[in-house]
């Protein structure tokens, strides 16, 4: 067995994310799994004593192709930017049909440059949407693209040859197809991720969009949830939900009741929704969620939970192994340890200050000698 060791400031480790300074890690080059986590600094060790590792981050819920046209739009209501098909957005994928695929390209590799090496992508344009999702992957090491597809226009054979290319399906909300379109969705779809948009908007809210959607798509993730009460989070403690409040507030659909979803035993996961209009910085993202969750309840500290949920929470959810413990791929983001270390609480500190603090990651395959 080839190994590596490196000596560390600080980490957090295991599922809990415990807090420990001055650690070794051992890991496997052939199987690029941490094989031993140690106590102190190893003589063998390679000097990486001024870094914090931190687990990657997995960014939940996006439209990355958007990005390749930012801030289309600024004037113009949701409906008009994101209405499939007819909507502002379908005009600029036409315009810029040749530039998508680089688009999201960029928009994954300047996400890993920041430590997220997961991006879950509700890719439009049908089966010719996660084709070019596939193309623009291709080749980013160590890197989950994770495309949940759509159709625009309904069709049977067409939602299955969908499932042959796609992680899963991304419904754009429950008014998007008829009830028996669901319900194939569902039964095609059956073994794989069904996410959907819900309560983003009063509209679809006072729709009972959330009980049609348990009702016949059976969804396994939901996005957003926006405009749900403290009740209705009672209805989803089984399905995780992403919350985007950057995006909320840009499109001043409302603020996401974080702190009532905490407390319900919500499992909740974050992205950064349409690329147009917010950028793939997640670290952004879970800060503005941690001051949303302190105004929501004043003194109160959910950075550990919020962390949790773009790292620890969102493994379970897309099934990948990740996270600072033996038998883990060993995939760490380095933060630098000086403005930490002095930090009273670690877990605000890295929430808050997380996004100037990158300096690189470190996979297995890496030659650091």
């Amino acid at each position: 067995m080839e190994s590596y060791k490196i000596n560390l400031g600080g980490a957090l480790l295991g599922e809990d994310l415990e807090y420990r300074e001055e650690i070794n890690i051992e890991y496997d080059i052939e199987k690029e799994t941490i094989t031993h986590i140690g106590k102190g600094f190893d003589k063998d060790g390679i000097d990486l004593r001024n870094f914090i590792a931190v687990p990657p981050l997995v960014n939940s819920h996006t439209h990355t192709a958007d990005f390749t046209f930012p801030e289309i739009g600024v004037d113009k209501p949701l409906k008009d930017l994101v209405g499939d098909p007819k909507s502002e957005k379908y005009r600029y994928f036409e315009i810029y049909q040749n530039k998508i695929s680089e688009g999201i390209r960029n928009f994954l590799i300047n996400s890993k440059n920041i430590g997220v090496f997961t991006v879950v992508d509700f890719r439009e344009q049908g089966i010719k949407g996660v084709k070019l999702g596939i193309e623009a992957s291709s080749g980013i090491r160590d890197f989950n693209h994770i495309l949940l597809g759509r159709l625009d226009t309904f069709s049977i054979d067409e939602l299955r040859e969908l499932y042959n290319s796609a992680h899963g399906y991304g419904l754009p909300s429950i008014s998007s197809n008829s009830i028996p379109e669901l319900i194939d969705i569902r039964r095609v779809f059956s073994d794989k991720i069904r996410a959907a948009h819900v309560s983003e908007t009063k509209k679809h809210y006072l729709r009972h969009d959330l009980e049609q959607l348990i009702s016949y798509y059976k969804p396994t993730l939901l996005i957003h949830g926006t405009n749900l009460s403290k009740n209705d989070f009672s209805l989803i403690r089984e399905i995780p939900l992403v919350i985007c409040p950057r995006s909320n507030l840009w499109f001043s659909v409302g603020i996401p009741k974080i702190a009532d979803a905490i407390e319900e035993g919500v499992e909740l996961l974050f992205g950064t929704d349409n690329g147009a209009w917010i950028d793939y910085n997640l670290w952004k993202e879970i800060e503005v969620a941690l001051l949303i969750s302190r105004s929501q309840k004043p003194l109160s500290n959910f950075a550990k939970q919020i962390l949790k949920g773009a790292t620890i929470t969102a493994y379970k959810v897309f099934k990948l192994n990740y996270g600072i413990e033996e038998s883990r791929k060993f995939l760490i983001v380095l933060l630098k340890k000086e403005e930490l270390v002095r930090a009273h609480d670690i877990y605000t500190a890295i929430v808050k200050r997380g996004s100037n603090l990158v300096t690189y990651s470190l996979g297995a395959t890496q030659n650091l000698k």
